[in-house]
């Protein structure tokens, strides 16, 4: 009798004990918009416990680097945070789920401006849980003008292209950096354009430099021409196949 009350006091304890451990475990592991590194913690375990990833948490603390060293007392943000930066703008952490649009929406602004105050964004479609993206924080925030002028029509548009900035496109196609922009003034900012964004160029006879993988359809549909055009101007070029690398020909 003695040993059938004692186990079942046993049994008692036992359950007690774990539940109290797993309500500590889930307190432990309330996560919000930032997390403190205890002893023993991974990053593994955090990302796990917090809803996200490794990568994630990496991109979003790119002060741990690619690997898992993390230490007791270090703060970590999660996905979803926002660091005010005091001058306009934040730094927001992308969380699972979140698309440039909403974005746009949820800090009151427009994709071309989170566009531009985040360069390193090469396609408006792909962003990345753990991403740190700059974004407008409700104040002193710049805006287009209210009434921008009319682009005027050039014929001839460029597709912005990873990497560029509007002195190399210039110096790529043989024009006046101060000429491509008084062609484009619906961008008010001249240093901020991105990839895939379309622009003027000067009505000028104008050269580009072959790079490497160009061909002359490639070339002919980035710059709103055709094979046939391009022939024409560059009779040096015996087969429309045979182009190569560094060679320089006139677009128009």
């Amino acid at each position: 009798m003695f040993i059938k009350r004692f186990f079942r006091l046993f049994i008692l304890v036992a359950v007690l004990a774990a539940s109290f451990a797993t309500a500590s475990n889930a307190f432990a592991w309330s996560c919000g918009t930032s997390y403190t590194v205890i002893g023993g913690d991974t990053l593994r375990q955090i990302a796990l416990n917090c809803g996200t990833t490794i990568y994630a948490l990496r991109r979003a603390n790119p002060q741990v680097g690619g690997g898992d060293l993390i230490y007791p007392g270090q703060v970590l943000l999660l996905p979803g945070a926002q660091i005010d930066q005091g001058n306009g703008y934040a730094v927001y952490i992308v969380a699972r789920g979140n698309t440039l649009k909403s974005l746009a929406a949820q800090f009151g602004t427009s994709m071309d401006i989170l566009i531009s105050l985040n360069p390193d964004i090469y396609n408006p479609n792909v962003i990345y849980e753990g991403q740190r993206l700059t974004v407008p924080s409700g104040y002193a925030v710049p805006t287009p003008p209210p009434n921008p002028q009319p682009v005027p029509s050039y014929g001839r548009v460029y597709t912005v292209q990873w990497g560029d900035t509007m002195r190399k496109i210039a110096d790529r196609l043989g024009i006046n950096v101060n000429d491509l922009i008084a062609a484009n003034p619906q961008i008010w900012n001249p240093n901020w354009i991105y990839a895939g964004q379309q622009i003027n160029l000067p009505a000028a006879p104008s050269y580009y430099t072959i790079q490497r993988g160009d061909t002359l359809k490639i070339i002919a549909v980035r710059y709103g021409t055709s094979i046939e055009n391009i022939l024409a101007l560059n009779p040096q070029i015996g087969n429309a196949d045979w182009i190569y690398a560094g060679q320089v020909i006139r677009l128009w």
